[in-house]
């Protein structure tokens, strides 16, 4: 393992980007001894009371913890942690912060699908975006859909992010009551977008996304607005 010495502001970020950047990429495992404090801080070109800093942060995570008169390591359950915060982050963004996700990469996805989906998988989209409201396992078409775009998209953070997504979006339904009204109109964009990759038409496909994403905007602001309504009465 191999650290280099930081510069500029928060340097305490800084140190901790350097560890869990080791630990992501396996130079730091579950259960290692980290070298001591003054070997550390010299490691990382920083003051020791820098490097306390960040370490006091890392163990309030719960990447590391500390044994008296044996030192620091690495928490055994590190990278179920790191899930976990990755995880927490998300659930704290509002739905408008998800939607602003989307509309950066939902265009480039079906870029991707385009370029690298097979005829045959491209055929299966289609037959898909004209199905009917899925209720077996409690997700939506409009899941399935979005689901299966980032997969054919081979990129697994757009997989990641779509399935934790609606996750999110349900479990604020059913806080509010509120059910999604837009299913003949979502099952119709589906269709165009669908049909934009068939053809393999970038310029089409990404225009009806963006089209798409932009009615799910308003829908979400528009509900937003009523569930305000609700609660002034």
């Amino acid at each position: 393992m191999k650290f280099s010495p930081v510069s500029n502001e928060r340097l305490s970020d800084k140190v901790i980007g350097q560890i869990m950047e080791n630990i992501k990429n396996g130079e730091l495992q579950p259960g290692m001894r980290l070298p001591n404090e003054p070997e550390l801080a010299a490691g990382f070109g920083v003051s020791r009371g820098i490097l306390r800093e960040a370490l006091t942060i890392l163990q309030t995570k719960g990447i590391i913890y500390r044994k008296p008169k044996e030192g620091t390591f690495i928490a055994p359950d590190v990278l179920e942690a790191i899930s976990k915060s990755r995880e927490i982050s998300v659930r704290e963004a509002t739905c408008l912060d998800l939607i602003e996700v989307r509309e950066c990469f939902e265009p480039r996805m079906v870029e991707k699908v385009i370029a690298l989906a097979s005829d045959e998988e491209i055929k299966a989209l289609s037959e898909l975006a004209q199905g009917r409201e899925e209720k077996e396992s409690g997700h939506s078409l409009d899941y399935y859909f979005h689901y299966r775009l980032a997969e054919l998209s081979r990129n697994v953070i757009f997989v990641n992010f779509i399935d934790t997504y609606y996750d999110i979006i349900d479990e604020l339904r059913t806080r509010s009551g509120r059910q999604g009204s837009r299913m003949e109109e979502m099952s119709a964009e589906h269709g165009e977008i669908a049909r934009a990759i068939r053809e393999r038409n970038v310029k089409k496909a990404k225009k009806c996304m963006k089209y798409h994403l932009k009615k799910v905007r308003e829908s979400i602001l528009a509900d937003e607005a009523g569930g305000e309504g609700k609660e002034r009465k």
